[in-house]
């Protein structure tokens, strides 16, 4: 088809479209329903576009604020933790620590000794060594040459154990556990089953 073809074709739709008045369609009265429905599925209302927009701003506003305050939460919490372990970094200081070997057929442990205020404090742990009926476990500090020994007390749950004023732990560096009767004699019974040396 040439151009003049093309424009007396355009020409002859043109006057088809003007024939007549243009006749506009009510819509059906469920079309602002769905658009609601689309727009807000909340739910529609006269006016459901801006209904739509404003619920989706407020959505995007609620989501926006919940972002910020878990994020806010979260920076808190890590100040929290940071704050909470650069303090005991400062009053809690470690200085030493052994490995509790066993002197028999089973048992381990660890210790730690700590210093706050110029004042020690020993945590030990010890796994599978259980005294007899009638026996309990006692916690030992020793010098070297295991001619003094300082008695921290039974062996306890949770595992601290005060250091008496007075007491260099660097002069009784050898952490023990032995195996006391229930006799009143408050003398080491020679019967030890985990023994380590800190090392500061």
């Amino acid at each position: 088809m040439t151009t003049d073809d093309e424009l007396q074709a355009l020409r002859s739709t043109a006057r088809r479209v003007d024939a007549g008045p243009v006749r506009w369609e009510a819509p059906s009265e469920d079309v602002w329903d769905r658009i609601a429905a689309a727009v807000d599925p909340l739910g529609g209302s006269e006016h459901p576009t801006d209904r739509g927009v404003d619920a989706l701003a407020r959505r995007r506003s609620s989501r926006l604020w919940g972002s910020v305050l878990v994020a806010a939460a979260a920076v808190l919490v890590i100040i929290v933790v940071i704050s909470v372990a650069s303090t005991t970094r400062r009053s809690d200081e470690m200085v030493a620590s052994a490995v509790l070997e066993p002197l028999g057929a089973q048992g381990a442990g660890d210790a730690w000794l700590f210093q706050h205020d110029g004042r020690y404090q020993l945590d030990v742990v010890a796994v599978d060594v259980e005294p007899g009926a009638d026996d309990y476990l006692e916690l030992w500090l020793i010098d070297p040459e295991v001619t003094k020994l300082v008695s921290l007390g039974p062996l306890r749950p949770d595992g601290r154990y005060e250091v008496p004023p007075g007491i260099d732990p660097r002069d009784f560096p050898v952490v023990d556990v032995s195996v006391e009767p229930v006799d009143g004699d408050p003398t080491h019974s020679g019967d030890s089953v985990l023994r380590g040396l800190l090392t500061f």
